[in-house]
């Protein structure tokens, strides 16, 4: 008799206590909050369009994760760090992402230096050399501080979304820094 007794006393407690409470995400009070506090279209894109991004590796992954090119977990699972050296530079870092069901990889280096036989390969022709493996598809920063090897494994054709994207992705990286 105790415990049905103590069942329904909890039972009555707990209704108490969620009727008291609306969580209900869209109820009309939660709507209207919602509605006056998120930013339109026009302020977010003022704010990313203000924002400016430090001149080193990690600006330029904030700038890319910002712009939804790839993917920061705050533990970094899934960034693979690079041997920078094997290019002459002096950090990298892969990343992997998902285009319209396409696999799509991402490296991104920067240079203390960029006088040396890889930026002056991917200046004069686009490409670069590790060892005696096939030529790397590559490209520079205007600052010639970073380099990006963009690699979509559907071999996107000019009139596809994810060619478009990886020109956009392109252009962007070469403006890089002096893009806000």
């Amino acid at each position: 008799m105790k415990k049905i007794i103590a069942v329904l006393s909890a039972v009555l407690m707990m209704s108490a206590l969620f009727s008291g409470c609306n969580n209900d995400p869209l109820s009309k009070q939660n709507v209207a909050a919602v509605a006056t506090t998120a930013p339109t279209e026009a302020e977010t894109t003022a704010e990313e369009t203000n924002k400016e991004y430090t001149d080193t590796l990690q600006g330029l992954e904030q700038y890319f994760a910002d712009k939804g090119y790839i993917s920061v977990p705050e533990d970094r699972s899934g960034i693979q760090e690079m041997d920078a050296s094997l290019i002459s530079a002096s950090q990298g870092y892969r990343y992997k992402t998902k285009v319209n069901n396409a696999d799509v990889v991402i490296e991104l280096y920067s240079y203390e230096d960029s006088n040396n036989d890889t930026v002056k390969s991917v200046k004069e022709n686009g490409t670069f050399r590790i060892l005696d493996l096939e030529p790397v598809k590559a490209y520079m920063s205007d600052s010639d501080k970073y380099l990006m090897v963009y690699t979509d494994k559907s071999n996107p054709a000019e009139d596809s979304d994810n060619y478009k994207r990886m020109q956009e992705v392109i252009e962007n990286f070469k403006a890089f820094p002096s893009v806000k």
